[in-house]
């Protein structure tokens, strides 16, 4: 975008003579810019791509307010590199020719836990005859890049089509390769195999493939020519953007106002592809509304958990030892643990980069087990973990290390239903009239030994219910969740003989066939024929049921939290960049920052924080 910008530049200074444009071409990516921005050295920034989650998720807990991006232009149509419009493609021996937005997304999109994948075969989307059974595959490019971020391509999909959610875990995955970009590769790998579907963009275009008309809601279809993309109604055109702070009042200062009016004038839209990039004007319509919005107030964010009462964080005067293992031969710190803290790392790491410039982060996020070898090596700066230490890995550390990890607690789990980590639940069917137990109930219930309840009655229900055996479901016996679940009821003793599952969601399946069932799993993977139990640590005690309000109180009986573990040698004080960055993630900045990140995590209370920073010290 930089011809672009000094093409605006030029144009606006002619407008407002009083005006100073001054750009800085130093940082020649919009991560880098926008780090300029949130730590408020730039007054605006190109973005040749949507923000990525972390960014919004950074800036809001800096700010407590999003930044305001504006979209100045639309991408070029099938110019290279220049943030082009995506065409999804088929072998050309597939009769396909047009398919919607939803059932794009429905293909593509990972299904929740609780569900499969929506379309997996051909005649899903209307083919007969031969082609009815066969297998779609599914070609794209990586999910996430070194720093925990997805490619632009990536983010803009799970944005536009995917509807904030990621893409399906069994996409065949095409990576760059030297002097061949993996939208290239895409390209040759649909030509080569009747069965798929990839996207790329229409300058990769090559025989043995054929890229299908998109169709809206409304059943339009359009085909991805360079009239329907400069329309605006191709379904997967892309924008371009400026990202500006907001002041007080929610929108950009005066002289911004002034210069983004000025970029969606007709004067400033005339400027739009006139150098190589060659990106279009937007629609007339689009650029009146643009420019409307500008002027607009916004809404402060909200602050549901308090979180601006929290103590802020005061950077240190820190550094990485340079002769730390956990740094790569690139210069960047590595972070080994649970792939579902991705975003909230990311988030975490673009903050902390603001205050600190000059540091880099490679997030290697591939599981909660792979965190402690990589810790106990000392190859990982820190180990992001969704459960405690297992007794083998932390008979091992012991071992190594001469003692224990060091665990903070960052967050509690959460109710969103795209998250791997939920707090636990127990379930009965929606029928079923109990709607509350404690403690000591749930351990007669659940667990081996004298008091058992194994009747329905024996919990009070009455007529129908008398004398009926209560039917158990719940995780299998040697997965994590059930060892914690064992751990909260009744530590020391194993749960009763019941029909148990490796996953939360074959519970949830299971127990929908059996109105005499109660069990347990994940809370954010209910089903509409099943109801939660309310629940207390004794009959004198709040019930709850796990609402967002009760959780991050620590009222909630079943609550789980997320961790970081960090290595503390016996007699030593801790790392010093690591005890600064951890610093950070109990702070409101750290804490707002994981909250404004899918999947929406909880963040901690200030009790809990209070608890936490002590480790530290």
């Amino acid at each position: 975008m930089r011809e672009l910008v000094h093409r605006w530049a030029d144009g606006f200074r002619h407008t407002r003579p009083d005006a100073k444009v001054t750009i800085d071409t130093r940082a020649p990516l919009s991560a880098d810019g926008f780090v300029d921005l949130l730590a408020g050295r730039a007054d605006c920034v190109s973005f040749a791509r949507e923000l990525f989650p972390s960014e919004e998720a950074a800036y809001i807990a800096r700010f407590g307010v999003p930044p305001l991006v504006v979209p100045v232009a639309e991408g070029s149509y099938n110019t290279l590199h220049a943030t082009h419009a995506i065409a999804i493609y088929v072998n050309s021996a597939n009769p396909l020719t047009r398919i919607s937005v939803q059932e794009l997304a429905a293909l593509f999109a990972a299904p929740l836990p609780t569900q499969k994948a929506a379309i997996t075969r051909w005649g899903q989307l209307g083919l007969k005859g031969k082609w009815a059974n066969k297998p779609i595959h599914l070609y794209g490019m990586l999910p996430f890049r070194q720093g925990g971020n997805p490619p632009g391509i990536v983010n803009f999909l799970e944005r536009r089509l995917l509807g904030g959610r990621e893409f399906r875990g069994d996409v065949k995955i095409v990576a760059d390769r030297p002097g061949d970009q993996a939208l290239q590769g895409i390209v040759e790998s649909v030509a080569a195999d009747p069965d798929s579907i990839g996207y790329s963009g229409f300058g990769f275009a090559k025989d043995g493939i054929r890229a299908l008309a998109l169709c809206g809601a409304d059943g339009a279809c359009v085909a991805g020519t360079l009239r329907g993309v400069a329309s605006g109604r191709y379904a997967l055109h892309r924008t371009i953007y400026l990202v500006l702070p907001r002041t007080g009042d929610g929108r950009a200062a005066p002289i911004a106002r002034a210069f983004l009016h000025y970029t969606l004038s007709a004067a400033g839209q005339a400027q739009v592809g006139r150098d190589s990039e060659n990106f279009l004007p937007l629609p007339p319509a689009r650029a009146r509304e643009v420019r409307a919005q500008i002027d607009a107030r916004a809404r402060l964010a909200p602050d549901p958990f308090g979180l601006r009462n929290l103590p802020s964080y005061v950077p240190g005067a820190v550094a990485p030892p340079p002769q730390a293992g956990y740094i790569d031969a690139g210069g960047a710190i590595r972070i080994v643990g649970y792939n579902d803290m991705r975003q909230m790392l990311a988030a975490i790491d673009t903050l902390f980069t603001a205050y600190h410039p000059g540091f880099r982060f490679l997030l290697d996020l591939k599981g909660t087990r792979t965190a402690p070898a990589a810790l106990m090596q000392g190859i990982s700066a820190m180990a992001p973990m969704g459960a405690d230490f297992e007794a083998a890995p932390l008979a091992a550390y012991r071992h190594v290390v001469g003692g224990d990890p060091l665990a903070i607690r960052v967050a509690h789990d959460a109710l969103d239903p795209r998250a791997r980590s939920s707090p636990l639940a127990v379930y009965v069917g929606r029928d079923n009239p109990l709607s509350r137990l404690t403690k000591e109930q749930l351990a007669g219930i659940f667990a081996q030994g004298s008091g058992a309840v194994r009747r329905w009655d024996q919990l009070g229900l009455a007529g129908r219910w008398r004398g009926r055996a209560i039917h158990l479901y719940g995780l299998a016996p040697d997965t994590p969740l059930a060892k914690i679940f064992a751990q909260i009821l009744v530590p020391g003793r194993a749960l009763a003989a019941m029909t148990s599952f490796g996953q939360s969601r074959n519970v949830i399946r299971a127990m929908v066939h059996d109105p005499d069932a109660i069990g347990f799993a994940d809370l954010n993977q209910g089903a509409a024929k099943l109801k939660v139990v309310a629940l207390a640590a004794c009959p004198a005690c709040r019930f709850s049921r796990g609402s967002v309000q009760d959780i991050v109180s620590g009222r909630y009986l079943l609550d789980r939290t997320l961790a970081i573990f960090v290595r503390r040698l016996p007699g030593k004080p801790l790392d010093p960049f690591v005890r600064d960055y951890l610093r950070l993630v109990l702070s409101r900045q750290g804490q707002a920052a994981i909250a404004a990140s899918l999947p929406h995590y909880l963040p901690l209370n200030s009790a809990e924080l209070h608890a936490e920073r002590a480790k530290l010290d």
